[in-house]
């Protein structure tokens, strides 16, 4: 990420921040092979991985997620128009459900050796706490020095439309300390800064991390 911030600070949507991180990891590892949405079954459910590094026999998954907030750039004479995402409440939900999905796949095949989530946003709903209280997506916060792990479920006064298609709680069997780090800034304005946040899944952790609950 350091190396491609350089390059890239900002991105048209997110496919054009996975070819470009693939592309990126390609570059600096060359010895690697990298797929861009790669398909696994576990069981009857086929998950589509967004970047797979393959080194030798050890596979490595990232899954990504880039939400915006609207605001027109120009860098190089190349303009970027962004969209407004909005639906935090989704969005939070949506990232941490990427991370379950990289423990199941960790979990399924030991040649999983660990596993990455990274969420690239202009949008400071993400790392910043939230101001009001008992809010429907509380457990899902992901804010700025925040912890994860366990189950995660919507508040009980969430409208059933809100929770469509995202009903089920999250569990996660690995913790994770939540940081989030500075990518790029383009103004002061509140659209203006891009940050990015990290989860970093190692099969080994989450493997004992099983047992010892067990």
């Amino acid at each position: 990420m350091d190396n491609l911030r350089s390059k890239r600070p900002i991105f048209h949507s997110e496919a054009d921040f996975q070819f470009a991180l693939a592309w990126e990891i390609q570059s600096e590892y060359p010895q690697v092979d990298v797929r861009l949405e790669y398909a696994y079954k576990i069981g009857d459910k086929i998950y589509h991985i967004d970047v797979l590094v393959i080194h030798e026999d050890e596979y490595i998954p990232i899954e990504l997620k880039y939400k915006t907030l609207k605001k027109i750039v120009t860098v190089d004479s190349e303009e970027f128009y962004l969209k407004n995402h909005g639906a935090q409440d989704l969005g939070k939900y949506d990232v941490l459900k990427d991370v379950f999905r990289v423990e199941n796949v960790l979990h399924d095949h030991d040649k999983f050796v660990n596993g990455h989530v990274i969420m690239l946003t202009n949008d400071p709903s993400y790392w910043k706490k939230d101001s009001k209280e008992n809010t429907c997506c509380a457990e899902f916060s992901i804010a700025d020095g925040s912890s994860v792990t366990g189950s995660m479920a919507w508040a009980e006064h969430t409208g059933i439309g809100t929770m469509k298609n995202r009903e089920e709680p999250i569990v996660l069997t690995g913790s994770y300390k939540l940081k989030w780090y500075d990518y790029s800034k383009f103004d002061d304005k509140r659209n203006g800064q891009f940050r990015y946040l990290m989860f970093e899944a190692e099969r080994d952790d989450l493997f004992f991390n099983t047992q010892k609950t067990e």
